[in-house]
């Protein structure tokens, strides 16, 4: 988990591209842009698809969740080869092709009436969200300088969430019309995300070697250490995405109404917003994997919390406690991403690092369900172990460098602990 003396040449050659100044902000600057406007689409239109799915198809709720996992594992699944041809070929042309295929396939989704075209659909979707995923935060990496990528990809985080609460009010419009124009308006958000991205965003920018595929995986697959990381954030994701699945439905059971998971989205965002960037301000302070590791912990407290609920004040104060988890962990992760990763192979690295998407969320999703249903208490004690078991697993990381360190520090190289 270093940079070599190479590496350090690299950055040193990105920092002399930001005193170009104006290209390289507008570049930021479009990209913030992009996160806003893909979680406004995102969100106005994949929470509503399981009700089109399961209302105006008929079909069941198992084939609306097999569609969902489907279209994560497609997407979180193959962003390492993505990653790969990010680093291959320009940024550019992947961010705008995944965004502008991600607009195809939720068009797409209006005109399907079968499983299989929905599962065509979801497919497509998700190579779309593959293509622009790692290679984005890759740019967002190469764009910025070192001393600037935390703050960065915490206001990422904020413009992100605040997409989310606007999207709320979008999906709640196109709700009253027909899915069709869910589809025609959340799809050309993409694509229209994806052609201006094509032609503002600064090509000759990304001015890092170029790299085969077998080098990009020769790369990550020697540095052991990275891969280890990588599999200890198996645990957060695994937390993370009962955001979407059991902890709505508590919530709504709880409180015996509906209407309360949208209050809980609101409130998500809106702490977000407000706290996100003065937290990622206080925490510079601490290294990156201690801040990684006590926001798992306090992330596996607040779910326990919220599953031990039956009243308003104890639900409110473990779903906060998660919340800020999740703020201490997110961009945290991704600016030590980004850290340790060489320049010409960031989108490389990007890519791997959301394979602990692809598993956590999955078996989050499938089994956490199954879970909720038939054995709800015992849901969210396993989820606060994998929380505290991947806290574990960062500690045992950060060990491993501590003890390794005065070696490294002889042959010049630095660590990011």
């Amino acid at each position: 988990m270093r940079y070599t003396n190479d590496n350090c040449t690299d950055t040193l050659l990105i920092d002399s591209f930001w005193m170009k100044g104006e290209n390289l902000m507008r570049a930021i600057r479009l990209l913030l842009v992009n996160s806003f406007l893909m979680n406004v689409s995102f969100f106005a239109f994949i929470p509503f698809l399981s009700a089109y799915i399961t209302g105006s198809l008929a079909l069941s709720a198992g084939i609306a969740g097999v569609i969902l996992m489907i279209r994560q594992l497609t997407q979180q699944g193959t962003s390492f080869l993505s990653g790969m041809l990010g680093d291959r070929f320009d940024y550019r042309i992947l961010i705008s092709t995944g965004m502008i295929l991600r607009g195809a396939g939720f068009l797409l989704f209006s005109f399907c009436t079968t499983p299989m075209e929905l599962i065509v659909a979801a497919v497509i979707t998700g190579i779309g969200g593959s293509l622009f995923e790692p290679t984005s935060k890759a740019a967002m990496s190469i764009f910025t300088p070192p001393s600037k990528r935390g703050d960065i990809f915490a206001l990422d985080k904020i413009v992100r969430h605040s997409g989310i609460i606007c999207a709320g009010i979008l999906g709640g419009i196109l709700l009253q019309l027909d899915f069709f124009f869910s589809s025609f308006v959340c799809g050309g958000i993409f694509v229209f995300s994806g052609l201006i991205t094509f032609s503002i965003l600064p090509k000759e920018n990304v001015n890092v070697p170029k790299q085969s595929f077998k080098d990009s995986w020769q790369k990550v697959k020697s540095d052991r250490l990275f891969i280890y990381f990588t599999i200890s954030m198996i645990g957060f994701w695994f937390m993370f995405m009962q955001l979407y699945l059991t902890i709505p439905l508590h919530a709504a059971k709880v409180f015996n109404s509906p209407t309360f998971v949208s209050s809980l989205f609101i409130v998500y965002g809106m702490i977000v917003v407000f706290l996100q960037y003065p937290l990622q301000k206080w925490t510079k302070k601490f290294s990156r994997l201690s801040v990684i590791k006590v926001g798992m912990g306090i992330m596996g407290t607040g779910i326990l919390l919220i599953g031990m609920s039956d009243s308003f004040l104890i639900f409110w104060g473990g779903f906060c406690a998660y919340a800020v988890g999740i703020m201490l962990v997110e961009p945290t992760s991704y600016e030590y991403t980004s850290e340790i990763a060489p320049p010409q192979f960031s989108a490389s690295y990007f890519g791997f690092s959301l394979l602990a998407m692809a598993i956590g969320g999955s078996l989050s999703q499938g089994a956490g369900g199954w879970m909720y249903e038939h054995m709800p208490h015992v849901n969210w004690i396993i989820c606060t172990l994998a929380g505290l078991i991947s806290a574990i697993g960062i500690q045992w990381l950060q060990w491993i460098l501590r003890k390794n360190i005065q070696f490294r520090e002889s042959k010049n190289e630095t660590y990011f602990m």
